[in-house]
């Protein structure tokens, strides 16, 4: 489950990680409101205005603006907020701004500051720090660098030496040695760790309790003064998790979602659209997957991954049919299960069910591969049907209806 920016902040907030002050609004004349209080509080002369959506590379898009005055913070939200705003990580469309985070320019000098360094000045460093989970080593791992900001993906591709990675043991946690190493790695002297132990074991400690699996902090900031301050939050939870995380369960936000991908999951079905012209019902992610690397073969393009489970019944294998249907790309469905909770006799009813109680007429080829339990059975069931389906024993037979279905249209 993705999150807001401002969630994000929120969440490390209770773990006592610094961040900047900031105000979440939904109009202009309450980015005013907002900018007002962020100016008093902060005694700076900018603040940061940035569009909430689930998206990254806001700043490349135009998402994160500089304010100087509360005129500036008016025409800047307005011409945020109801726009949609287009991102290296968006679709030709963009996404859609219904929120807005007013924040502290951590890198802006407050008067009093200003004063007192007379003629110094100490730029802000950036750098990128995040945690994941590497399923390879079944580890967390911290990911680092000295080079942060909005061009840390080309840094990543083209210096790859410039990326740390530290590997946790699940047994013992992270350590202090470990938060010293990457202290040093980053550059830190020994007056600037203190204040950087204490930020990433705070860091940490919220991953873990919160069942994330990604924190990603691009920018880091060492502030002049040896602050570390998480500038920029984006913070990926565990879907499978929520049932324990009731509180954050709360701030999954649908209007950012595909419907379509909502409707999935509240039918229960693990479900992910594609650019494709195939759609793919089966049960098993592994399976799901060689399914998808079988229609590549053929010449097909996946539609999506749409897994039905292992507790599937008939009602079920008919909202998968809906959900395929509603994309106008599909030119034919693949049916690939095998049976093993999931009796094949199940997945014919549901599929029979389907074509009776679907408003409009199933028109596009559909080809079903059905191994396992109560194989012979479902065939059967299918046969006496007479519906226009294919029906196949092996993953070849499938690959070869598609290419002819895909050759012909």
């Amino acid at each position: 489950m993705n999150l807001h920016e401002f969630q994000g902040r929120e969440i490390l907030r209770s773990f006592s990680v610094n961040i900047p002050d900031g105000v979440v609004v939904t109009t202009p004349e309450e980015a005013v409101e907002a900018a007002k209080v962020i100016f008093k509080k902060t005694n700076k002369t900018s603040l940061v205005i940035k569009a909430q959506i689930h998206a990254g590379g806001r700043g490349k898009g135009g998402g994160i603006q500089i304010a100087k005055s509360l005129e500036e913070v008016y025409e800047k939200s307005k011409n945020l907020l109801g726009k949609y705003l287009i991102t290296p990580q968006t679709s030709k469309k963009g996404k859609f701004v219904r929120k807005i985070l007013i924040s502290e320019d951590i890198y802006s000098n407050s008067s009093k500051m200003r004063i007192t360094m007379k003629n110094c000045f100490f730029s802000p460093k950036e750098y990128y720090l995040s945690i994941l989970m590497n399923r390879d080593i079944e580890k967390n791992v911290i990911l680092y660098s000295k080079e942060g900001g909005m061009e840390i993906e080309d840094i990543s591709k083209k210096h790859p030496d410039k990326i740390f990675i530290e590997e946790i043991d699940p047994f013992f946690g992270l350590q202090l040695f470990q938060v010293r190493k990457i202290g040093y790695n980053l550059g830190f002297n020994e007056e600037v760790i203190k204040y950087f132990k204490h930020f990433l074991i705070s860091l940490y400690k919220a991953y873990l309790s919160c069942d994330a699996l990604l924190l990603e902090i691009n920018p880091l900031i060492k502030t002049f003064d040896h602050q570390i301050v998480a500038v920029d939050i984006k913070m990926v939870l565990d879907d499978n998790a929520l049932f324990r995380q009731k509180k954050y369960a709360s701030f999954r936000d649908q209007q950012e979602e595909d419907p379509v991908e909502i409707e999935a999951f509240e039918a229960k079905l693990n479900f992910l659209k594609l650019e494709g012209n195939v759609g793919c019902m089966v049960n098993g992610a592994g399976l799901a997957m060689a399914t998808m690397d079988m229609i590549k073969s053929c010449g097909g393009n996946p539609a999506n991954f749409l897994d039905i489970g292992g507790s599937a019944d008939k009602d079920r294998v008919e909202k998968a049919f809906r959900i395929i249907l509603k994309d106008p790309s599909v030119q034919a469905i693949l049916i690939n299960i095998f049976g093993g909770i999931v009796r094949c006799d199940t997945v014919a009813e549901g599929i029979i069910n389907s074509y009776h109680n679907i408003d409009h007429k199933i028109k596009i080829p559909v080809i079903v591969r059905l191994q396992g339990t109560n194989e012979l059975v479902a065939k059967k069931r299918l046969e006496n049907s007479q519906l226009p389906i294919y029906f196949t024993s092996t993953l070849k037979e499938a690959a070869d209806r598609i290419k002819k279905i895909l050759m012909i249209r």
